[in-house]
């Protein structure tokens, strides 16, 4: 059984001392073949860079800036094919934004328009269909709808539940449509211009 027992044990685990020279040896030279290899490539591209120069040195002064020219011309294309290529996403994603957002921001002018109608002929706007509208475009826009549009729409639904919000809630409702015609690529008009077209003493109000 002893005899059984000293068969199984390792040799490190019999000569240590000798193990572990071993282990020291492998990995000095490890060390140095991981340095020679090291000195050769550095050796190699050194090779190769003075290989370049002497062919640059050899050239023509017009041939050297053939090249340049041609290279930096190469780099002039290549700059302004991704450029060309951003700024088409870039148009080609607005316009399709435009075209989502197109009909919501309809539908608000629309509701705008129905309610000032409300005011002259009672009940031809009614709470329901007024309610129905709102939940429809507040559907759409919480998909198409710009930040500033989205972040302007949750003001005006927390003012008009202010009794004495009314004149502030009518500029915020303009500052809506002009965030709209921003988004569909149209200009910002002046601060009562739009609110002109369904009210008649606007410029009273904005005094």
């Amino acid at each position: 059984m002893e005899e059984n027992k000293n068969t199984n044990v390792s040799f490190s685990d019999k000569h240590p001392k000798i193990n572990a020279c071993i282990a020291l040896f492998v990995l000095i030279g490890l060390v140095v073949l991981a340095v020679w290899l090291l000195k050769w490539i550095i050796s190699y591209i050194g090779q190769g860079v003075e290989k370049l120069a002497t062919v640059i040195s050899n050239l023509d002064a017009v041939v050297i800036v053939a090249l340049i020219t041609a290279s930096v011309s190469l780099i002039g294309v290549i700059i302004s094919s991704i450029v060309s290529k951003i700024i088409d996403y870039k148009k080609t994603r607005q316009e399709y934004l435009a075209q989502k957002r197109e009909e919501p921001y309809g539908e608000f002018v629309d509701m705008v328009y129905k309610i000032q109608q409300n005011s002259k002929n009672p009940n031809s706007y009614t709470q329901e269909q007024m309610i129905e509208d709102l939940l429809r475009f507040s559907k759409k826009i919480t998909l198409w709808g710009s930040p500033t549009v989205a972040k302007k729409w949750v003001e005006f639904r927390l003012n008009g539940a202010k009794p004495d919000a009314g004149k502030e809630n009518l500029f915020i409702m303009e500052q809506i449509m002009n965030e709209m015609r921003k988004d569909l690529g149209l200009k910002k008009v002046k601060k009562g211009n739009l609110l002109g077209f369904f009210i008649n003493d606007i410029k009273d109000a904005l005094k």
